[in-house]
């Protein structure tokens, strides 16, 4: 199967490199294993994570248009010639999406066992004979265990069922790769319950070495991020007292919100001096950091958009912000062949997104302290009571720090059904470009009909382009006749939720079959 190819391969490639100069082979015999100390295995962990990056998630939850010629796109399926961004895109079901999945080198299916594989496995195979500090060892085998939860966390919610506690013991989950696992052996696809299970017990075998840091390096696991893993996985497996304690042991030891208020920096931006909200990198939010930045175009859309409030940093000063509030509701974009084709409503980042490239300063499937405020919120929400107050409070700590305090209002105290509006709101604004969202969507999609949605979006393709109303573009603009509407529907029970394995798994593993 591919994940013990990729296992090995990393094994191979981590020879050459931790094994290259003159002076360590003169201290290590030829043909013995070079992981054998604890200094040589937390090498494995110097990993930026940087083959996370997923626009898949983004299109699935209309949070982003893909960064092309739309309308061609959406031809092109529509006379049978598909691709992954365009089922995304047009939401249809009748797909057969195991005929066009990616390598799983360049998807996150091969990312995820990738991490396993090259880092988690090793470590955990070879720390309890590697000679060295106690203690340390002690340290990264409990990272080790944590992130082989993680990712393996991460791929059940991904490639299988929600978990439903009634079905979850039939359900097709994914493999659970563990340290023994031979080369030659083709991979079991576990149950969900089974996965989870596993989860669960790497997660209090990495608490029991008592060994996980609270303030570790930026890029390694610490003692908030376990109990943050393990707060999303009870959430998943719908324990939410114990999502909330675990939410709350992650927050006691790090709290720490951004404030988007104090943190805008006076920053000219043609054509507007304005100040600039500037995420910082290495943040206190971050409990995990998976990597420094990426590089992605992002064309985000009028849904997204509207879902924030008008006074937010972000919309009208940050990652969101194009200098000219009224393309908020019209939009050109670029397509890929330096043609004019237009989609209402896009945004357009004429010193960004259509000059270059734009850096996003955050992890895109890793968590967050906001994270953990939001479990909290929603575990109030679904408790005995429903204190929806509290829960909302939680929300207003978030909402003050990220809107301008002059548009700045609490949320009113209204219905369950009107807090439950007002987290989604939130969590969608708080995890735009991230998977998390995604994950969020479809745990609520196959829990109880109030926490249900069927999403809809309408799309204007205007072949001609759009001009500006009165040739200004701060009067907004119109699109050029003639016009063309598409409109489509994701239900909460539609196998879109569940990503296909991809072709190169399943090829090589007839034991891989897909859960949708």
């Amino acid at each position: 199967m591919r994940n013990s190819m990729l296992r090995l391969f990393a094994l191979l490639v981590l020879i050459p490199v931790l094994g290259g100069c003159s002076d360590f082979t003169d201290i290590t015999p030829k043909g013995q294993s070079i992981l054998n100390k604890v200094e040589e295995l937390e090498l494995l962990l110097n990993d930026e994570y940087g083959q996370l990056q997923s626009w898949e998630p983004m299109y699935l939850m209309n949070d982003n248009i893909p960064p092309q010629n739309v309308i061609d796109l959406i031809s092109r399926h529509e006379e049978g010639i598909y691709s992954v961004e365009s089922v995304l895109l047009t939401w249809d079901e009748t797909v057969d999406r195991t005929d066009i999945t990616q390598d799983p080198q360049q998807y996150l299916y091969g990312a995820f066992y990738g991490i396993i594989g090259r880092i988690a496995n090793p470590i955990l195979a070879n720390v309890d004979k590697a000679a060295g500090n106690a203690s340390k060892a002690a340290q990264i085998k409990a990272e080790a265990y944590v992130l082989r939860a993680y990712f393996h966390y991460l791929a059940v919610v991904f490639y299988a069922k929600a978990y439903n506690p009634a079905t979850a013991a039939t359900d097709g989950g994914v493999p659970y790769m563990f340290e023994d696992f031979a080369i030659n052996e083709l991979a079991e696809k576990r149950t969900v319950q089974e996965v989870y299970d596993f989860i669960l017990a790497d997660l209090e075998a990495a608490f029991a070495l008592e060994a996980l840091p609270e303030s570790p390096a930026r890029m390694r696991v610490g003692k908030a991020f376990a109990y943050a893993v393990k707060a999303k996985v009870l959430m998943a497996m719908r324990d939410y007292s114990g999502a909330d304690a675990a939410a709350a042991a992650s927050l006691a030891i790090n709290d720490e919100l951004l404030d988007h208020r104090n943190d805008r920096l006076a920053i000219p931006m043609p054509p507007f001096d304005i100040p600039f909200f500037d995420r910082p990198k290495f943040n206190e939010e971050e409990l995990f950091y998976q990597m420094s930045s990426f590089t992605m175009r992002y064309i985000f859309s009028p849904d997204l958009l509207a879902s924030f409030d008008p006074h937010d940093i972000l919309l009208n000063h940050g990652e969101l912000e194009n200098n000219v509030a009224t393309f908020l509701t019209g939009g050109v974009l670029m397509n890929q062949g330096g043609n004019m084709t237009s989609v209402a409503g896009v945004q357009a980042w004429f010193h960004y997104v259509m000059a270059g490239d734009y850096k996003v300063h955050y992890s895109i499937n890793s968590l967050t302290t906001v994270d953990m405020y939001l479990t909290r919120a929603e575990c109030l929400i679904r408790g005995g009571s429903g204190d929806v107050a509290a829960a909302l409070a939680i929300l207003d700590r978030i909402r003050e720090r990220r809107i301008d305090p002059e548009g700045y209002a609490p949320l009113p105290v209204g219905s369950k059904a009107d807090a439950i509006a007002a987290l989604k709101r939130v969590a969608r604004q708080e995890n735009f470009a991230t998977s998390k969202h995604f994950i969020d969507m479809k745990r609520w999609n196959a829990s109880e009909p109030e926490w249900q949605s069927t999403l809809t979006k309408t799309l204007t393709l205007a072949p001609q382009g759009f001009m500006p109303i009165q040739g200004n573009p701060m009067n907004g603009w119109e699109p050029i006749p003639p016009v063309m509407t598409r409109s489509y529907t994701l239900r909460p029970e539609s196998p879109l939720w569940i990503f296909p394995f991809p072709q190169a798994a399943t090829n090589y593993n007839p034991n891989l079959t897909q859960n949708y």
